[in-house]
């Protein structure tokens, strides 16, 4: 077993903050918004072989590792699976390799990410791709009903975007704090993304749920 600390930051899907609009109350909500729920696995993290192969875009190693009656599906600490680790990295040929054998492609970490989130997060288009093509759940849920879309929305992914909403994703779809993709990209200022979801029929939401996003929102496009 390897022990490995893993190279992407932690992002985080805020609680509603426009309770707090001004002085040190304002700033204590910021921070705990920061520090309450990360996308996927930080820190260090105990990992098997496979997922160490798997991050690291070891195809020959995993292949080593399959034929030697390795679980396809192993998880780590966060319950991460091989699959949802090479979509994270970005890595092609490995994914190619573990859905062939028969990876479980719906497979949730410990906060519910698939690896079409994963693939969303990293920009990996190939393999996000290769997940629909392979029938992944284009509007997955998170355990804070966070869909792939809105991780592209935030991270402004903007082909991946582009290819989840050919496949059908909602545009309007709400996650657990009350936000839609579009919100997302605004807040995070993925400019890109948001002239996409505009161009899809996404609107603005409301000033109350946006606060100070709300006229950056409007003013996009008119």
């Amino acid at each position: 077993m390897t022990v490995y600390r893993r190279l992407l930051l932690p992002r985080a899907f805020p609680i509603r903050v426009r309770l707090f609009e001004t002085g040190w109350l304002r700033l204590v909500s910021r921070a705990l918004v920061v520090a309450f729920i990360s996308w996927f696995a930080v820190g260090a993290v105990t990992a098997g072989p496979l997922n160490d192969a798997a991050r690291e875009g070891d195809a020959g190693k995993v292949a080593e590792l399959l034929a030697q009656g390795a679980n396809v599906n192993d998880r780590d600490e966060s319950r991460q699976t091989p699959l949802i680790d090479a979509a994270l990295a970005g890595k092609t040929e490995v994914a190619i390799a573990l859905i062939g054998a028969k990876a479980d492609i719906e497979a949730r970490n410990d906060r519910g990410f698939t690896a079409l989130h994963a693939a969303a997060y990293s920009g990996s288009l190939d393999i996000a791709k290769l997940l629909l093509d392979h029938g992944a759940e284009v509007d997955a849920l998170s355990t804070h009903k966070i869909t792939p879309l809105h991780v592209a929305a935030e991270e402004n992914q903007t082909a991946i975007a582009e290819l989840l909403i050919s496949h059908g994703a909602q545009v309007e779809a709400i996650q657990e704090y009350g936000y839609t993709p579009l919100s997302r990209a605004t807040f995070y200022q993925s400019t890109d993304v948001m002239v996409l979801l505009k161009k899809h029929g996404a609107e603005c939401q409301p000033k109350e749920t946006m606060g100070s996003s709300y006229k950056v929102c409007i003013a996009l496009g008119n």
